[in-house]
């Protein structure tokens, strides 16, 4: 599953990396960023294998903003 994560609508409300820990985590500003191991060059943008399909799609949908896409690679 490809992530994103729009950095400049992030407004660190921690939703997704408190309910889908093994794909998001804190920031060094609080905003949402993707595990290290799955990110593609940047630290909002990539790929989480299909186990963690359900994690990440918890954590977009719980984003009051919308600022996570999740899509099948």
């Amino acid at each position: 599953m490809k992530v994103v994560i729009k950095a400049e609508e992030c407004f660190s409300c921690g939703l997704c990396y408190v309910l889908a820990p093994r794909v998001f985590v804190e920031g060094a500003e609080g905003k949402a960023e993707l595990d290290p191991k799955y990110r593609r060059g940047s630290p909002y943008e990539g790929e989480v294998p299909d186990e963690l399909a359900p994690e990440a799609i918890r954590g977009m949908m719980t984003c009051p903003v919308k600022a996570i896409d999740v899509e099948p690679s």
